[in-house]
């Protein structure tokens, strides 16, 4: 799309600009009922959502959908990795003096999903990010959906079972190591690559940031080493999030430490032959264990189980505990039976509480 061509519109001007602040993002435009893209981006719409692309003025390639169609189409685009720019009119044409003004109201990326329509309530979804080239790798994740946020340094070997077993649907990397970890990792599980600028994997960057969002002179006191490079990932991912949703986060109040020796270590060629949670022949999760033993009857319990699965305990005392707990409700089925039907009647708030903070 040329400029200074005969179809450098006003509009199309207006359009660059959006595209131009987003340049890695697919932008859907609102023009009156419709949401439109143009370029490269009608041409990738088209061909992931079976649209029929057309052109405007006969030159530029052009493709979209109604309005009141967005939700069902985003989450088409975000299951196939695609992190989404939303410009809307912000003032009525009827009230514009020229050109209706537009601006980008939201971003959508698979790991800032919050929306439930968006989200599968029985599994988690995590944005992750990595820090680090050597023997030891800095690895940080959380779940906005319910602020849960956790670090933990690593050896480079086991990364890519930590990924399949987290399964993020982004993993932020700094620009310079993208490649680097691109090929290192493949096939691992690693959801949507994301270039970042390698300003914010500054580690003194990334850790005031952290004290920041926490209110806190040192990390310390949530278990940490300030020199640990699971901070700098961790702080990278505060850094996206700012910029994506362009709000502050107070839901998150705390960064855990993720103690990987505590649970059993399962690499991914196991955990897909015993079909933990999918199963090997279509990856469904109908016919694996998880889908037989969950009896969950909340999306709290179904994402914990499944956690818990994937993650066995070591430590026998905590095993013992659990087992007790466990015991204690199959003695008492009445006791039982109320418990299940009180929960029966919870809404998740894991996920109500984050969307209102």
């Amino acid at each position: 799309m040329a400029k200074g061509s005969e179809y450098d519109t006003p509009m199309m001007q207006q359009y660059r600009a959006a595209k131009d602040a987003h340049p890695d993002m697919l932008l859907l435009f609102r023009m009156g009922d419709f949401y439109e893209t143009f370029g490269d981006d009608a041409e990738l719409l088209a061909r992931l959502l079976d649209l029929r692309l057309t052109s405007r003025d006969s030159a530029i390639p052009m493709a979209g959908f109604p309005f009141h169609q967005l939700e069902r189409y985003l989450q088409k685009l975000l299951q196939a990795g695609h992190r989404v720019a939303i410009c809307d009119q912000v003032e009525e044409a009827s009230q514009a003096k020229g050109l209706v003004r537009r601006e980008v109201t939201r971003v959508v990326t698979p790991g800032t999903i919050t929306e439930d329509e968006l989200l599968d309530p029985r599994q988690a979804n995590h944005l992750a990010a990595l820090h680090g080239d050597g023997t030891r790798v800095g690895l940080a994740w959380l779940d906005l959906t319910t602020g849960g946020f956790w670090a933990t340094d690593l050896n480079s070997s086991s990364l890519a079972d930590e990924l399949n077993r987290l399964r993020p649907a982004e993993c932020l990397i700094a620009d310079h190591r993208l490649e680097f970890w691109r090929e290192q990792l493949a096939p691992a599980a690693t959801g949507t690559l994301v270039a970042r600028p390698d300003w914010t994997f500054d580690d003194a960057t990334a850790r005031e940031t952290l004290k920041a969002q926490f209110g806190v002179h040192t990390l310390a006191g949530f278990g940490f080493d300030d020199q640990q490079p699971c901070l700098t990932a961790a702080g990278a991912i505060l850094c996206y999030l700012k910029e994506t949703l362009r709000t502050a986060c107070p839901h998150l109040r705390r960064l855990q430490p993720h103690h990987p020796e505590r649970v059993l270590q399962l690499d991914e060629v196991t955990r897909r032959s015993l079909e933990l949670t999918r199963t090997l022949r279509d990856n469904s999760r109908d016919g694996s264990l998880l889908s037989v033993v969950d009896k969950t009857v909340t999306a709290m319990g179904a994402r914990l189980l499944h956690d818990w699965l994937i993650s066995p305990l070591t430590d026998r005392e905590a095993i013992a505990e659990r087992h007790d707990a466990v015991a204690e409700l199959l003695n008492d089925t009445g006791g039982r039976l109320e418990f299940r039907a009180h929960l029966l009647e919870a809404a998740d708030l894991q996920r109500l509480t984050a969307r209102v903070g």
